[in-house]
């Protein structure tokens, strides 16, 4: 008999997820195709409910395969190895087959137990999209001897965080998930916590600079860890609030410019009108909506999230892939080398000095 296991948060459930169980059972001859939603996941915090992606995993995979619940009635951190083990003793004659994502097999060696589960399940992987999985896959075969099988589905990057996002912003998701997922989440409001702020963000802006903030946001949250999603969110939602506001309106913030270069009073107005007109009152949200374009030394994380989310989304019409690249300490410092050499070449005599302040703080041998 042959048993495939796919498990995940499931945060929501979404249509390459369907391809991939769809594709598991076809090119693997299963048996049967156990879905699991983790219950407690050792590598990231979920703000949704264990129940409720139950729920989400049982309207996705109900009619192609079985949605357990075994990781989430069970004590403790879900982890792989030992949901395996619960499989291998349930079906002890059973070869078990580990359904997971092109970025998961890249991660195994963090992975608690990675050789124990190599030796457990035959790895079934899916290249979602530019993931580099042979690499991973031959890594994987020569550190803990895994068997890796190639599923093969269309390429794509869409994931659970950028359709939590377009559901904030009201997008329709019709498209990426199964319609019984996307019809409880629009009659729960699931995904809808920061929908009023986004629709005021919107009056403040422009339709470009309205979508530009919308790629920040999904770029914020790639970058963010989990217990900085929300502040990550809501700092680059209102990282450009202030630029359309005319300076005749500043006395109503308390703002008043001084030699801050134009390019950069959106940035310091922006905090104050996030504390007046939307009530943000953490002070490491207003500091990162303040300090996005110009940095400061001693940045939090959070800041540097935002520095990097604005310089890198997707709909920047600059070669990003270069920015991208390393850890986010080595994409922060590679923005700021490269946005201050931009501001020397528009503004020339009027940088900020903030910004080289910020650049002798992170590079002290300057611009290469």
């Amino acid at each position: 008999m042959k048993i495939g296991i796919f498990g995940g948060t499931f945060n929501p459930p979404h249509t390459t997820h369907l391809q991939m169980a769809r594709q598991a059972l076809s090119e693997l001859h299963l048996d049967r195709l156990f879905v699991l939603p983790c219950g407690d996941p050792p590598h990231k915090q979920c703000d949704v409910s264990a129940e409720v992606r139950l729920q989400l995993a049982g309207l996705a995979f109900g009619d192609i395969a079985e949605v357990d619940d075994y990781e989430i009635v069970k004590q403790g951190k879900s982890y792989t190895v030992e949901t395996l083990r619960h499989f291998q003793r349930r079906f002890p004659d059973a070869q078990l087959y580990l359904v997971l994502g092109g970025d998961s097999l890249a991660n195994l060696d963090s992975w608690y137990c990675p050789q124990q589960i190599a030796s457990l399940a035959t790895l079934a992987v899916a290249d979602r999209g530019g993931q580099g999985v042979e690499e991973a896959a031959e890594h994987v075969r020569n550190k803990f001897g895994a068997q890796v099988i190639a599923l093969h589905i269309d390429p794509t990057t869409l994931s659970s965080t950028e359709l939590r996002v377009r559901y904030q912003f009201g997008l329709d998701n019709s498209s990426f998930v199964p319609p019984q997922v996307d019809s409880y989440v629009r009659q729960t409001g699931l995904y809808s916590q920061y929908t009023g702020m986004v629709d005021r963000v919107r009056s403040y802006l422009s339709e470009q600079r309205f979508r530009h903030t919308y790629y920040v946001v999904k770029r914020g949250q790639e970058l963010a860890p989990d217990e900085l999603k929300d502040k990550a969110f809501v700092a680059c939602l209102l990282h450009d609030v202030a630029k359309y506001i005319p300076s005749a309106d500043y006395a109503k913030y308390g703002f008043e410019q001084g030699d801050l270069p134009d390019s950069v009073v959106h940035s310091f107005l922006g905090s104050a009108v996030a504390r007046q007109d939307f009530g943000i009152t953490d002070g490491e949200i207003l500091d990162a909506i303040a300090y996005h374009t110009t940095g400061r030394p001693n940045m939090t994380l959070l800041d540097k999230i935002v520095y990097i989310a604005d310089k890198t989304e997707d709909t920047r019409p600059y070669p990003l892939q270069h920015l991208k690249q390393g850890t986010l300490e080595q994409q922060f410092v590679a923005c700021l080398k490269e946005a201050y050499e931009i501001c020397l070449q528009r503004h020339c005599d009027s940088v900020c000095p903030l910004s080289e302040q910020t650049l002798r703080f992170y590079c002290p041998d300057g611009v290469q």
